[in-house]
């Protein structure tokens, strides 16, 4: 090859890159591949050092160009997830997830570190039965812990399971077509909020008719949304859909994700030992987003997510939509 030629392998291969994270929602999603492409997208960042570190090796400035290409396209993707641009000022509803998993060898300690995020909402799948009883109520172990510091919770429900600051509006009842959620409207004292606690079909690469019934559930709570006329709306849970999938998109086209909205970086939840994507989320409708953190490694191979909310228009606010 040429002189002025060398490098354009590397060129095209960072000109390729670039296109994947551009048009990744443009792929056919044949057998849930666009799905699983989406969402191990912010990893193809990997390819600009590995292309960078070949350009320079080869002193190709075609190379290195090439190499430019989906960097500058990754920054301007996922840049602003470390640009801090969430309001400030006084919260009113500070909101905590955890999958605190089936296979929790402590949920005592589990819960403990729940009670202290001192959270106003706090929502937990994934929450064992009675090991004794076996009858559908919560394992004792976890819920004596948090109990105490919370008057309302939703009703024993092994698989998504709500404590609460604030009272019921009547009682919770699922999402159709979701079959592990829970919604119910809490009496704020800044207003009504409709809550939607939820935990849908596992997301597994090798199954595309397990990833179809989660993008059917997906589908179906976005349905519920847009035919929820609440001004304040809080979709949390373990979602099984990564930030970049495109079936979240359903949902955040009437939601903003907080997340998003921080500036605090990709927030990775699971696995919980080295955290590759974003499972779990918390989705507003009225709200302004102060703070979004992923919590510290506990027992479950989920992280907590917390999320400090202000409604929309109080204060100085910038409001989410």
């Amino acid at each position: 090859m040429s002189t002025r030629f060398r490098g354009g392998l590397t060129a095209a291969a960072g000109a390729l890159t670039a296109l994947v994270l551009a048009g990744h929602r443009l792929l056919p999603n044949w057998r849930g591949m666009g799905n699983t492409l989406d969402s191990g997208l912010p990893w193809l960042g990997l390819a600009v050092p590995l292309l960078a570190l070949v350009a320079f090796a080869r002193r190709s400035w075609l190379a290195l160009a090439g190499v430019m290409i989906p960097a500058v396209m990754w920054a301007v993707m996922f840049g602003p997830a470390f640009v801090r641009t969430a309001a400030t000022g006084p919260r009113d509803l500070r909101v905590v997830h955890q999958n605190v998993s089936y296979a929790n060898g402590d949920l005592a300690a589990t819960a403990r570190a729940l009670r202290a995020t001192g959270a106003d909402i706090l929502v937990a799948v994934e929450v064992s039965d009675d090991p004794v009883l076996e009858n559908g109520t919560m394992d004792p172990a976890f819920a004596r812990e948090i109990d105490p510091g919370y008057p309302y919770r939703f009703p024993d429900n092994p698989g998504v399971a709500v404590w609460s600051r604030y009272p019921f509006d009547g009682l919770p009842r699922p999402v159709s077509g979701v079959p592990r959620s829970q919604h119910a409207v809490l009496r704020t004292p800044q207003g009504e909020v409709s809550l939607y606690a939820v935990h849908l079909a596992s997301f597994r690469p090798a199954q595309p008719s397990v990833i179809a019934n989660r993008n059917t559930e997906v589908k179906a709570l976005a349905r519920a949304v847009r035919e929820d006329p609440s001004p304040r709306i809080i979709v949390v849970g373990d979602l099984n859909t990564a930030t970049t999938d495109r079936e979240l998109g359903h949902l955040t086209a009437l939601l903003s994700s907080v997340s998003e909205k921080a500036g605090t970086g990709l927030q990775f939840t699971w696995p919980a030992v080295l955290p590759a994507v974003r499972l779990d989320h918390v989705l507003t409708r009225g709200f302004t987003t102060l703070d979004s953190r992923v919590l510290p490694m506990s027992i479950s191979d989920h992280r907590a997510i917390l999320a400090d909310l202000r409604v929309s228009g109080r204060w100085a606010s910038r409001p989410d939509g």
